[in-house]
C-alpha cells in the first residue's frame, strides 16, 4: 500500500479513484463497477457514438488500421475477435481468412451484426465449446477484464497448438497521461470500465503467468502528433480532424515513430504463443 498514489479523484462517468503503483507504474481503479449485465444491456454514450458512427461508416478507422497490420496474421487462418464490437475488423477479414468469428456480449451490438448477417458471432461462452482457433484478437478488451489471469488462461485454451493470441490494451506510460499538466486529458481518458492499464512489463508478466511460452510486446501509438496538438493547444480531444490541414503525413509519423523509441505510446500490442 505504501507504493500506490492516488493519480486522479474521478473516472470520467464515476467517482472511483484511479491509483497507480509508484513502482511497476500499472494504474488501476479503487473499484470495479464492471459486471456481466451492465454489458449486456450498455448504453454508455461512448457506445452509442460509436453506433452511429459505424452506421454512417461501416468501418472504423481503427478496423481498417488493424486489418492492415495483422493482414499476415490473418490470411488462410480461422480466427476469433474476442469482443468484436459492431464488427467491423472481422468484416473486412472475412476475405482472407480461412474462417472469421466473434465473440460480443453487448446486445446493442449484437442486433447489429445479426440483423446485417456480417459473419458468426457467438453470443455466449458456451457457444465455443470445442472449438479452436488459429489466432485470437483481442483489442482494447483486456482492460474491461477483472479477472484478467482467468481470462488469458481461458483464450489460451481455445487455440490450436501454435495459434497465437494477439492483445491490444491502453499503454499506463502514454505521454498525455504523464503530462502532469494535463488533467483534461485524464478527465477525457480515465473510464469505470478500464480497470487496470498494463505497462510493457507487466502485460508481459501477465501473459507468461496465463501459460504462454513466448510474448513479444509491441510498442504502438493510434493518435498521431495532430491529436495531441489539440490536447496541448486546446486541452480538448479532436486534433487529428481540426488540425489535419497544417500538419504533413511524415510529421506525424516521425512523432509515432519517436514515441515508439521513447516507450511512451498510447498503446501495447502483445502477441503471445
Amino acid at each position: 500500500k505504501n507504493n500506490i498514489k492516488i493519480l486522479f479523484n474521478r473516472t470520467r462517468d464515476k467517482k472511483i479513484r484511479v491509483l497507480q503503483d509508484i513502482k511497476s507504474k500499472i494504474i488501476f481503479l479503487e473499484k470495479n463497477f464492471n459486471k456481466p449485465k451492465n454489458y449486456i444491456d450498455n448504453s454508455d454514450k461512448y457506445y452509442l457514438k460509436i453506433f452511429k458512427t459505424i452506421k454512417k461508416k461501416k468501418f472504423l478507422d481503427d478496423d481498417v488500421k488493424r486489418f492492415n497490420f495483422f493482414k499476415k496474421e490473418i490470411k488462410n487462418k480461422k480466427i476469433l475477435d474476442y469482443g468484436c464490437g459492431f464488427g467491423g475488423f472481422l468484416s473486412l477479414t472475412k476475405g482472407i481468412s480461412k474462417k472469421s468469428e466473434g465473440y460480443e456480449m453487448m446486445k446493442i451490438c449484437q442486433n447489429y451484426i445479426i440483423k446485417k448477417n456480417l459473419f458468426k458471432l457467438n453470443t455466449q461462452k458456451s457457444d465455443l465449446k470445442d472449438k479452436k482457433f488459429d489466432k485470437i484478437f483481442l483489442f482494447h478488451v483486456l482492460e474491461h477484464m477483472p479477472d484478467q489471469l482467468k481470462e488469458l488462461k481461458y483464450l489460451r485454451g481455445l487455440l490450436k497448438k501454435g495459434g497465437k493470441l494477439i492483445v491490444e490494451v491502453p499503454h499506463s506510460l502514454d505521454i498525455l497521461i504523464e503530462n502532469k499538466d494535463l488533467n483534461s486529458f485524464k478527465e477525457f481518458t480515465f473510464w469505470s470500465e478500464h480497470l487496470i492499464l498494463h505497462t510493457y512489463r507487466s502485460l508481459k508478466t501477465v501473459l507468461f503467468k496465463s501459460g504462454f511460452k513466448k510474448v513479444n510486446i509491441q510498442y504502438y501509438q493510434r493518435y498521431n502528433f495532430s491529436n495531441h496538438l489539440g490536447w496541448f493547444l486546446k486541452r480538448k480531444p479532436g486534433g487529428h480532424k481540426y488540425y489535419k490541414e497544417i500538419i504533413s503525413d511524415s510529421l506525424n509519423s516521425s512523432y509515432c515513430e519517436n514515441l515508439k523509441k521513447l516507450g511512451q505510446t498510447d498503446t501495447l500490442i502483445a502477441i503471445a504463443e
